[in-house]
């Protein structure tokens, strides 16, 4: 019984059959992870977070404008 040597055209197509397993599992968990349709923020919420986010750039800012007049 003759068996078929594992060449290295059979390892460059194994390669690529892994390759693209990994990219489908990738794409799979992204799609996961990336998920927003739970719309965990109400629209409320996510003004008071750019509020706050603007803030966490501009106190600093007047913080130290009103220490040097003062």
């Amino acid at each position: 019984m003759t068996k078929k040597r594992f060449t290295f055209a059979d390892a460059k197509q194994k390669i690529k059959d892994l390759e693209q397993k990994v990219n489908n599992a990738k794409k799979e968990t992204g799609n996961l992870i990336l998920d927003t349709s739970d719309n965990i923020f109400t629209g409320k919420e996510l003004k008071k977070i750019r509020i706050l986010e603007a803030w966490a750039i501009l106190g600093p800012i007047a913080g130290i404008l009103i220490g040097l007049l003062f």
